[in-house]
């Protein structure tokens, strides 16, 4: 074959290439319209995990979340809100650019640092507001209203113990001794109505 015939070869079988992809719809976008919601349900889904699991907690842990974060450094936190369980909002909410999904915690009880630790009301739900966005091309969240930790009962018990071991001052070891008698006390449930 000539060298002019190679070339028309290469051009014909170059045309019907790109008409076959045309064909089958490859997508030239990664951010599918229909998996976005799933994928930004995850990333907050991620996020409640480590937190449910004490990540908040210590210095030590904290990099589980930061790949999950627009922000460098956990926040301070003057409460945690203790927890038995979460759940998310199934659609995010598009707002300016950026969605917004609520996550529903089961509140067990609120540890005010330098206060102590206070039960709550059975069936006690706090709505937060989670933000997630784009930074750098990636989906990130940023920001969390209010943004405190969200531990289990068992995370929290650690995080008591840990630092009622480490602590000289009476008055903290008396906060963090109540604080664990506290959650470690059987839940009392009420009476059947007769």
């Amino acid at each position: 074959m000539s060298r002019f015939h190679l070339i028309r070869l290469a051009g014909i079988v170059c045309l019907l290439s790109t008409a076959a992809f045309a064909q089958f719809g490859v997508p030239l976008n990664r951010d599918d319209a229909h998996s976005q919601p799933a994928r930004l349900r995850e990333l907050v889904g991620q996020y409640c995990r480590l937190d449910y699991e004490g990540a908040r907690l210590t210095p030590q842990s904290w990099p589980k979340l930061q790949p999950l974060v627009a922000w460098r450094n956990n926040p301070e936190f003057p409460i945690i809100n203790v927890i038995s369980r979460f759940t998310l909002d199934e659609q995010p909410v598009a707002e300016h650019s950026k969605y917004q999904i609520t996550v529903h915690y089961r509140l067990i009880g609120r540890f005010t640092v330098g206060e102590g630790f206070s039960k709550e009301t059975a069936g006690s739900v706090e709505n937060v507001i989670v933000t997630v966005g784009q930074v750098n091309g990636d989906w990130r969240i940023t920001d969390v209203e209010p943004n405190y930790p969200h531990p289990s009962r068992a995370a929290m018990l650690t995080w008591l113990s840990d630092n009622l071991a480490k602590t000289q001052d009476a008055t903290a070891k008396t906060i963090y001794q109540h604080a664990i008698s506290d959650l470690t006390a059987p839940v009392s449930t009420p009476a059947p109505v007769q």
